[in-house]
């Protein structure tokens, strides 16, 4: 399983990958939720960008347009590295931004 950001992580079978969101068991164990499954690793990615930002206005962390215009630039392109550094040719990010198909759970 890989760390994607914040309690985000990248999990995968021989079929899919899994976004998974770690969280705080009462006795201080982590556990891993599975958010979504997705066919592509871009797509994944994506899905964290979009979950980040949306926890980040849910919280009030980010509370004005510019704020969350800002952290949607500087997600998308720590996206985009981790895609580069293992396939540099690779430019699929921005079109799986904009196709949330694969959404399962809030």
């Amino acid at each position: 399983m890989l760390k994607i950001w914040k309690n985000y992580y990248l999990d995968a079978s021989s079929v899919y990958y899994a976004l998974k969101k770690a969280y705080t068991k009462t006795d201080g164990g982590v556990e891993y939720d599975i958010c979504t499954y997705h066919a592509r690793l871009e797509e994944a990615l994506a899905e964290a960008v979009r979950r980040t930002i949306r926890e980040g206005v849910a919280s009030g962390e980010l509370k004005e347009w510019e704020q969350v215009r800002a952290e949607l630039q500087r997600l998308e392109s720590e996206a985009r590295g981790l895609l580069q550094s293992i396939c540099p040719a690779d430019k699929a990010l921005t079109p799986a931004l904009k196709n949330n198909q694969n959404n399962k759970c809030a």
